[in-house]
């Protein structure tokens, strides 16, 4: 075990070395070098554990893991870039540590003088207010992930509608490492349940390596993620959205329309304001062909149409039945192609021609085309390249 105590040091000093070598390095990264550093200091208290178990020893076992759950819940806030303002009421998060800590301060070092064996006794069979401050704490975390996923879900919607290109802004992986913590309190709450009866013949020190095992691996999953991370800040910049329509000529067209601002805050669109909107963004994509810019955000579109970002999004949703990101890309899908027949394009790779039609990423550029088509890139070039040769 002190081998596996090492190598996992090891490899958490890595991310902690390469996160603090980065050119760029972001707010959130602070909370990554926190939770691996947390885990460090778990595997030493592990590895001294397996020497000997002292008071000291086994008050950070014990509370050690407590500081994973507030940590990892301030960093994917972070992430989400919640409220500035919210940030004093952050340090609730970490009252469950601070209330155990000071009831196993008190009763170790200043209440019971408790020998080897009493100790070793208390550790195997710990009292109902141990199991309380130990089992019962990591569980109201339970209750704060589930809201954290909720705000997940809310987020991956949101960023569809008023961006065109979402993958470093995507949190599909945070929203897997919440759930892996959910599992892992579960998983220590049936566990410990199960060796505390006796239902099972379990070693409680393996099990505890076993959940310690469940932690680094979560760390790991985090923070190889986390660290390509970027907030939407960072990524895009904070741009300015008008809350109301402006009367004006649309560019590219001399047709103009008329909005009544008041009715629009009361009432909302009218179907026939939506579809003379829509006619306005098909044409200015097809003139302009706006969708050629990588980090094309909703507002670019907005303010072009000289609209609120709130109605273009509703437009959309509403005469396409898709949000901004797949609206976008369905444009781009077509643009590339137009690419891939075209026999004096083929002397390029597929890449290039996706790049050239506003995609971010190889990833995105397979992705999208064959949910927009239902092959791949290449497969729908070499399906043009045949059809080509039979027509020659």
């Amino acid at each position: 075990m002190l081998l596996l105590d090492f190598a996992g040091i090891v490899l958490l000093s890595f991310f902690i070395v390469f996160i603090f070598i980065k050119k760029q390095r972001k707010q959130t990264d602070i909370f990554l070098v926190l939770s691996n550093l947390n885990l460090i200091i778990l595997l030493i208290v592990d590895a001294f554990f397996q020497k000997q178990l002292t008071p000291l020893i086994f008050l950070l076992l014990n509370i050690v893991p407590l500081f994973l759950y507030p940590l990892f819940l301030i960093f994917a806030l972070e992430t989400l870039q919640e409220t500035f303002h919210h940030r004093g009421r952050w340090l609730l998060f970490f009252l469950p540590v601070t209330i155990t800590t000071s009831f196993i301060s008190a009763d170790l070092f200043i209440f019971h003088d408790y020998t080897k064996t009493e100790l070793e006794k208390l550790y195997n069979s710990p009292t109902i207010i141990y199991h309380l401050l130990c089992k019962f704490f990591p569980l109201i975390f339970i209750f704060a992930f589930l809201k954290l996923i909720k705000r997940l879900n809310d987020y991956s919607k949101s960023i569809k509608e008023r961006f065109s290109f979402v993958e470093p802004i995507e949190v599909t992986w945070l929203r897997n490492s919440t759930w892996i913590y959910i599992c892992i309190i579960l998983i220590t709450l049936i566990g410990f349940l199960l060796a505390q009866f006796q239902i099972i013949p379990i070693s409680l020190h393996v099990f505890c390596n076993f959940i310690g095992f469940l932690l680094f691996i979560s760390i790991f999953y985090v923070s190889l993620h986390g660290i390509n991370q970027y907030t939407i800040s960072e990524y895009y910049g904070f741009n300015d959205t008008s809350s109301e329509f402006i009367n004006t000529t649309y560019p590219n067209t001399n047709r103009s329309i008329d909005y009544d601002i008041n009715k629009y805050k009361t009432s909302g669109l009218t179907p026939n304001d939506m579809q003379q909107i829509f006619e306005q963004v098909v044409l200015l994509f097809e003139t302009n062909k706006m969708y050629l810019e990588p980090k094309l955000q909703l507002n670019d579109v907005a303010k072009a149409l000289k609209i609120s970002s709130h109605h273009l999004s509703q437009t959309i949703n509403s005469c396409s039945g898709k949000p901004f990101y797949d609206f976008v890309n369905s444009y781009r899908v077509s643009h590339l192609k137009r690419l891939l027949e075209d026999i004096t394009q083929q002397k390029f790779t597929i890449l290039s021609l996706g790049y050239e039609s506003g995609f971010n990423s190889k990833t995105t550029i397979n992705r999208v085309f064959r949910q927009e088509t239902g092959i791949s890139p290449s497969e729908y070039q070499e399906l043009h390249k045949k059809l080509h040769s039979l027509s020659d």
